[in-house]
């Protein structure tokens, strides 16, 4: 004899109700024991001779009936066939037959997990998923990142940001600092820069330094009042490149050495640079450039006037 499970004694109720069609309540009982194990012989001399209580054997080709399979309990008497006897459904496991309780399955209090099935909410997983799962950290994700990508995935951080082509073609013209640091060849100076709001030098005016001078934010106009303002404070007149300090009484223009403009188009190119030079008569050198279509500066023009 072997022990089979639920799906077969099912599939036998239903070859029992087809051979005995007029005993309907026990194989309608028997179609909702949800899970369980009977114990299965192929022949009436198959049964043990010493049977275990309360327990149901099934007959495949019970002799006594046309060879036709045959459900039995264990009573204390013997076999009892179950043909004709009034069975209901108790609990998962449990079956009322004759108006008492028999134990059809008991769940055993452990079980190997092989013989678990995936559920639709929950599902079991392989030792070979275990150990998989043993060598993942807390909180940890699958990702590894590629060792090079295209920067177009990359976003601006609050410290650090990405460039555009664009951007890289207008850096790549930008003139070295030193072109607007060293442009005059003296010693002691100070030297005023403006910016626009892209951070790009617009105006440079150089003075000497023999007059103490506390740089201060250049202007576009000359303030009104003095009252913020204390002795030896100077800044820079972006409008017309002029150095004013105040020297306690009343904002005062320094001489300039040097005056430099700078002009740049919709790319952040420089496109004009001027550079004129004080003194009896200043000298005012102009410096166009020229570009090609991907943003190479490929000329530059050099006049004065």
């Amino acid at each position: 004899m072997d022990i089979i499970t639920y799906g077969k004694v099912v599939k036998l109720s239903n070859e029992v109700k087809d051979a005995r069609e007029g005993n309907v309540t026990l194989d309608a009982r028997l179609d909702k024991i949800e899970s369980g194990t009977i114990t299965v012989v192929n022949d009436k001399q198959g049964l043990p001779v010493q049977g275990v209580l309360r327990t149901i054997y099934a007959v495949i080709a019970d002799e006594d009936h046309q060879n036709m399979p045959m459900l039995y309990t264990c009573g204390p008497n013997g076999y009892v066939p179950l043909k004709g006897v009034s069975i209901s459904y108790k609990s998962n496991g449990i079956l009322n037959i004759a108006g008492e309780d028999i134990t059809v399955y008991k769940h055993p209090a452990s079980h190997s997990a092989d013989i678990l099935n995936d559920g639709e909410l929950n599902k079991v997983f392989t030792a070979e998923e275990r150990l998989k799962l043993s060598g993942v950290e807390a909180n940890a994700n699958h990702y590894t990142h590629p060792d090079t990508h295209s920067a177009d995935i990359i976003v601006d951080g609050e410290t650090h940001v990405s460039m555009t082509t664009a951007e890289r073609r207008r850096l790549s013209t930008i003139d070295p600092w030193e072109i607007y640091s060293d442009l005059v060849d003296y010693a002691d100076v100070v030297t005023y820069f403006a910016f626009d709001e892209e951070g790009r030098i617009i105006r440079q005016v150089v003075t000497d330094s023999y007059t103490e001078q506390s740089v201060m934010e250049p202007m576009w106009t000359i303030p009104s009042s003095t009252d913020s303002y204390a002795e030896n404070d100077a800044f820079l007149l972006i409008s017309v490149g002029e150095v004013y300090r105040y020297d306690g009484n009343e904002f005062v223009q320094l001489s300039a050495i040097l005056d430099a403009i700078y002009e740049y188009d919709d790319e952040g190119r420089m496109i004009a640079k001027s550079i004129t030079t004080m003194g009896s008569t200043p000298i005012k050198t102009n410096y166009t450039y020229v570009y090609d279509s991907s943003g190479n500066r490929i000329a530059v023009k050099k006049y004065q006037g």
